[in-house]
Formats: structure tokens, sequence, C-alpha cells
């Protein structure tokens, strides 16, 4: 039983929720205030003679698809759908090197003006890269899904980082380039990556977070490479093609997992079986978290 004290306590706090309710759902109407809207651009850069394209995109919120772009005559294109009471994109383009090197940054951020809403609008950017000069690409996202189809695109390094939301990055296609460097980072979301093999890359960096990768190193490898897996709380799922000789060095934490099928463990390292005739080699550093690690051959 509640003495006099409490019961008065409990009855004030009951008082004041019923008296702050109703003029916090009547006197805060963002709705009216900051109403929704949707508006759309597109632009595309025509290529004057840039040998080379650097590009950074940031996209706070919303659906981002990035391609590559089949003619040679644009540099790249977009098309654009967002919210303008709500968002704010800052496009620049300009050129370095005698205007041999092309330097493309976008960005889509809020403008803090977004309230309380009944609607919501998804932002929607679709982006294309040239595939006739070599790119230089980071990309960076906050909430909602990616979408990265490097499939015939000239890929010097890429840096992608996804937020929360579902993350895909495929390259069905080799690149006609060596990538030098290739670093991926997931946050909630999961992440897949499909094709690495055919990125032509020389040293690979994954940074896992809460959400679970499944990265697929299948496709047509021409260099050896090495690789540095940090896993998070979320597992990692590596598929490895069964003609690449791998070497693995782990530092196994307490509460994860690693699963490697077919290794041998010599000194400190774990060998795959086909590791000292193998024509392309690769080695790999774990780095295991919560989550665990397993290679899987294909």
């Amino acid at each position: 039983m509640l003495a006099d004290g409490s019961r008065r306590s409990h009855a004030m706090k009951k008082s004041i929720w019923l008296i702050c309710i109703p003029l916090l759902l009547t006197g805060c109407d963002f709705e009216n205030r900051v109403p929704i809207e949707m508006v759309s651009i597109s632009r595309t850069q025509t290529m004057v003679g840039e040998k080379s394209l650097e590009s950074t995109v940031s996209f706070d919120i919303g659906s981002l698809e990035i391609a590559g772009e089949p003619t040679a005559v644009s540099l790249y294109s977009f098309y654009l759908e967002y919210d303008k009471a709500g968002y704010n994109p800052d496009i620049q383009y300009n050129t370095a090197l005698s205007g041999t090197e092309g330097r493309f940054s976008f960005s889509l951020q809020s403008t803090h003006r977004l309230g309380i809403r009944r609607e919501r609008q998804n932002n929607r950017l679709r982006l294309a890269f040239t595939e006739s000069i070599p790119l230089n690409l980071k990309v960076t996202t906050g909430i909602g899904d990616a979408r990265l189809s490097l499939s015939g695109m000239r890929i010097s390094r890429i840096d992608f980082e996804s937020g929360v939301g579902g993350a895909k990055m495929s390259s069905y296609e080799p690149n006609p380039i060596p990538c030098e460097y290739v670093k991926l980072k997931n946050g909630v979301g999961a992440i897949d990556a499909i094709g690495l093999g055919n990125l032509n890359f020389r040293e690979l960096e994954f940074e896992g977070g809460v959400g679970g990768a499944n990265l697929d190193f299948t496709g047509e490898w021409k260099q050896n490479a090495d690789i540095r897996i940090q896993v998070g709380v979320g597992g990692v799922n590596v598929r490895m093609p069964r003609e690449i000789g791998v070497r693995v060095e782990t530092q196994k934490h307490f509460l994860s997992g690693l699963q490697l099928e077919g290794f041998t463990k010599r000194d400190s390292y774990y060998y795959s079986e086909n590791y000292d005739k193998a024509a392309i080699k690769v080695s790999v550093q774990v780095a295991t978290g919560i989550g665990g690690l397993k290679i899987t051959w294909v």
C-alpha cells in the first residue's frame, strides 16, 4: 500500500502528463510548418579531355544506385529525386592537372527542418560514371539502401562505407586496370560484395559493424593480393575460388568462431592445401570480434 506522499506524487505526475501530452500534440504541428516538397534534378557532364576521375559521394538518407555509363561522351550523369524541404544537395565539379583529372563531389544532407510527419518520402539518386577512364571512388551512405554495380568500370581505387540499411557491391566483369586499394565498411545493415576477384585489387580492407557481411572473391584474378578483415558483431562469410592459394593469420577472440575448411596450420599461419602450387596467392589477416568468420571454397 502506497503512503500518502507517494500517492500524491504519483497523482501529480499523472496530471502533468495529461496536461502536457495534448499541448505537445497540438502545439507541434511540424507537418504544416515544413510540408514535403519533392523535386528532381538531373545533370550530365561532358568529357572534354579528362584522363582520370576522382569522385566523392555522400548520401545521408535514401536509395542510392551507382553503375557504369558505356558511352564515351559523358564523364558522369545523375538523376536525383529528393525532399527539398528537408534536404540540400551540394554538387561540384572541377578539374586539376591542366584539365586531365576530373573531380566530382556529390552530397545530400539534412537541413534539420524535418520535424514530425505523417508521410515519408524516399530520396533517390541514380548515378552513372564513364567506363572510359580510371575512377577513384569514395561513397558514404547513412540511412537507406545502396547498390554499387561496378561492372565495366575502370576502378583504380574504391572506398565504400554503408550506414543503416542494406548495401550491395558487385563486379561481374574483370576490371581492365589494376585497383590499388579497396576499402569496405558496414554499419548496422548487412553488406554483400560479389565478384571481388574481378576488381583486380592489390590490397583490400574490410571493417565489420553490427550487420553481417558476405564477401565473394570469385572473378578473374590477375595478381597476388593482401586482405585485412576486421570482424565486428556480425559474422563474415568469405567465398574463395579453389584455384587461389590462401594464407590466413588470425588473432582469435574468445567469443568468436573461426571456420577454415581445407587449411593446415604451420607455425602461426593457416595455409590452404593448394597454397604452394597456386599461381595466385592471397594473404588474409583476420582480427575477429564477437562475430565469427568462415571461408568457403567455390
